[in-house]
C-alpha cells in the first residue's frame, strides 16, 4: 500500500507567494497614503487648536504671541509659559495642553509668529492684494508639497487652482514660501489685528 504526501508541491508554493506579492504590491501606496492623509489631518486639528490659543491669548494680552516649539527659551514659549522676569500683562494660559509638532519632518521647526512683513501677508480673498497687515501665523518647515497642497484644500478648499491670484500656494489662509518641490515653508494664517 503506497501513501500519498500530504505536503504542497514546490509550484504551489511559488504560486501562493506569488499572489501573495501581487496583493501587497497593491496595498502598500494605498496604505502610505492612508497614513498621509492621516498625518494632514491631525496637523489641521492642530492647526486649528493653535489658532483658538492664538485668540484666546490676543483676547487675555492684547498681542499676539511668539511660540516657537523647538525653542527652550521661555520667552519664545508664550502659549505654554509666562516668562518669570518679564511677565507678560493679562497672561491667563497655559493656552495649549501640549506642545505644537511637526508631523512632516522631525525635529524641524514648527512655530508661532507676529509678522508685518512681506513674506507673512496674505491675500485671503485671492485678489491678488494683501488682506493683512499684522497677522499670528503658523510656521511649518519642511513640508512636502502635496502635503501642503492637502491642507491648503481642507482650510481653503482650493487645491485645483495652480495659477493665477486665487493660486493654492499664494491665496488663502496657507502659503507655501520658498524651497523647492519636495519641501518648503508653510505659512498657515491664524489671525491678524
Amino acid at each position: 500500500m503506497r501513501h500519498k504526501n500530504a505536503g504542497f508541491t514546490l509550484m504551489e508554493m511559488i504560486g501562493v507567494v506569488a499572489v501573495i506579492a501581487i496583493l501587497a504590491s497593491m496595498a502598500t501606496p494605498m496604505i502610505f497614503d492612508a497614513i498621509r492623509y492621516a498625518r494632514v489631518s491631525s496637523f489641521v486639528e492642530d492647526a486649528n487648536v493653535a489658532r483658538t490659543a492664538v485668540a484666546r491669548y490676543y483676547e487675555d494680552t492684547g498681542n499676539f504671541p511668539v511660540h516657537v516649539a523647538t525653542s527652550t527659551n521661555v520667552a519664545q514659549r508664550q502659549l505654554l509659559s509666562n516668562n518669570p522676569s518679564n511677565g507678560i500683562n493679562g497672561w491667563a494660559g497655559p493656552y495649549m495642553e501640549s506642545d505644537l509638532d511637526n508631523p512632516f519632518n522631525e525635529g524641524s521647526y514648527i512655530g508661532i509668529l507676529n509678522r508685518t512683513d512681506a513674506p507673512y501677508q496674505f491675500d485671503l480673498d485671492g485678489d491678488g492684494n494683501a488682506d493683512t497687515v499684522r497677522v499670528a501665523v503658523l510656521r511649518v518647515d519642511g513640508v512636502p508639497q502635496t502635503d501642503a497642497r492637502r491642507i491648503s484644500d481642507i482650510l481653503d478648499g482650493d487645491a485645483d487652482t495652480d495659477s493665477g491670484t486665487g493660486a493654492w500656494f499664494t491665496a488663502g489662509r496657507v502659503k507655501l514660501v520658498g524651497g523647492n518641490q519636495n519641501s518648503s515653508q508653510l505659512l498657515i494664517y491664524l489671525a491678524r489685528e
